[in-house]
């Protein structure tokens, strides 16, 4: 479709005041943004009470534990990843689940399981010789009162 030269300048001056209007007040005032914020944190989230163990007739590598949020702020999506290793120190395999609940208030605790079926790790389950956990998590800050 052809459109006269001054109506297309037309269109791209209303964009830009219609695009001006949205961003003035994010730029005018820093308060405007949102009062929460996340952001992918890994301090003040501790892992314990942690076992390992094969359950009878199963092929399943299961870590379990709780982890404890030592901090004035809830986390929100808290996760324990788990790498296994053999007598080397060689990687075997990997796992992770999220605590439930996946949120954790501050001061409290949730449990967590990790299955690792033995088709997943090299070697199968008699390769594991030791494991590391890392646990992850939102925290919500709240950014402005």
């Amino acid at each position: 479709m052809f459109l006269p030269q001054r109506v297309k300048t037309a269109m791209t001056m209303t964009k830009l005041i219609v695009l001006s209007c949205l961003l003035s007040p994010i730029i005018l005032n820093n308060e405007a943004l949102a009062q929460n914020q996340s952001r992918s944190e890994i301090l003040d989230l501790d892992i314990q009470g942690v076992s390992a163990f094969v359950p009878e007739d199963r092929n399943i590598y299961t870590i379990t534990g709780e982890v404890f949020n030592n901090n004035t702020f809830p986390f929100n999506g808290v996760q324990v990843s788990a790498t296994l290793y053999d007598n080397n120190g060689q990687v075997v395999g990997v796992g992770s689940d999220f605590t439930s609940p996946s949120g954790i208030q501050a001061g409290l605790k949730a449990p967590f399981k990790v299955d690792i079926f033995g088709t997943e790790i090299m070697g199968g389950i008699d390769a594991v010789n030791n494991f590391t956990l890392q646990v992850t998590g939102d925290l919500q800050v709240q950014l402005f009162q």
